[in-house]
């Protein structure tokens, strides 16, 4: 027979369960935090890689043709090209790892509910046994009595 599982090291699991979720809670949020804030640095990236472009197609658009001026809007077009793409990037790897924040937190909560599920088991049984028990005493108590008359 196995051996029986004690509720009370089975409770401390779920103690230990419960702040690995609460740490997974933590990582979320902050993963969460981070990738609406990457969000908003690759919005403001590309408005100002837009805003750069339409500059430089205006200057194409007018008569005359300064190529110092040119070569400036050029230069800008090129950074702000160059962070915007920096931008997406830091925006795919934080949308990345929110996912798999994620799916650690849903990791988590799945062992949370495992654990309290063992740790029901383990108090039924528990109880069952006290039961058990109980009732044995009681039959021998009977049993005695009966005897004795």
């Amino acid at each position: 027979m196995a051996r029986p599982v004690d509720p009370r090291q089975v409770a401390k699991l779920v103690a230990v369960q419960h702040v690995r979720r609460a740490a997974a809670d933590s990582a979320l949020a902050a993963a969460r935090a981070a990738e609406a804030e990457a969000l908003s640095a690759q919005q403001s990236a590309r408005e100002a890689a837009d805003s750069a472009r339409d500059d430089w197609f205006a200057h194409l658009a007018e008569p005359g043709f300064a190529p110092d001026y040119a070569r400036g809007l050029a230069g800008r077009l090129m950074q702000r090209e160059g962070l915007a793409e920096e931008a997406d990037t830091r925006h795919r790897l934080s949308a990345d790892l929110h996912a798999r924040r994620q799916d650690d937190w849903r990791s988590a909560e799945a062992r949370v509910q495992l654990t309290e599920a063992q740790h029901e088991a383990a108090r039924r049984d528990a109880a069952r046994r006290r039961e058990e028990k109980r009732l044995d005493a009681l039959s021998d108590r009977v049993t005695y009595n009966w005897m004795m008359r």
